[in-house]
């Protein structure tokens, strides 16, 4: 398989997805891809630059539902599914915390429910943060002591109370 920029985010992902964070080094992937570390850097610029095609990746589906809750829940749920899936989305939001999906689309609805330009873009980055902070709970407490249904239903409904707290803060806006 010749090296390609498409080649090192499509192992990047599996190792991301089977091995975490924390087993996804550069020399790890050069050596799954079979070339020298080097190599790498001329498809991707250094480590941030590929987690955030992993974030691109993994948030490309986030995108459409009719509400601005709907939307945060789809982040919630893209996150979620990926190990370690916060942590990466996280290093990529502070790397480009606008254009990162759903950032862009999350203030464009907050400004058609009749918030200003600033509101909106304070009100998407405070509802992608909160987000991302309950999904590395999530994420951390299941890497510590595992996942049960009943701490997951509770994640979700401590996670349900505070979107609803915010969004209602960002109505009175």
């Amino acid at each position: 398989m010749a090296l390609s920029r498409t080649a090192v985010v499509d192992t990047a992902w599996e190792l991301l997805r089977t091995y975490g964070l924390g087993d996804l080094t550069m020399r790890r992937l050069a050596r799954e891809l079979e070339v020298q570390p080097g190599a790498l850097y001329w498809h991707v610029a250094n480590k941030q630059a590929l987690l955030l095609a992993l974030a691109e990746r993994m948030l490309a589906s986030v995108t459409g539902p009719a509400s601005p809750a709907d939307l945060v829940r789809a982040l919630r749920r893209a996150v979620l599914a990926v190990r370690d899936g916060a942590d990466v989305v996280a290093v990529a939001h502070a790397l480009a915390p606008e254009t990162l999906p759903p950032s862009a689309e999350l203030t464009a609805r907050l400004r058609a429910d009749g918030l200003d330009d600033d509101d909106a873009r304070h009100g998407a980055l405070a509802l992608v943060r909160f987000a991302l902070g309950s999904v590395a709970a999530q994420q951390t407490r299941t890497a510590v002591s595992g996942s049960t249904p009943e701490q997951d239903s509770a994640d979700e409904k401590d996670f349900e109370a505070g979107l609803a707290i915010i969004l209602r803060g960002l109505a009175r806006a």
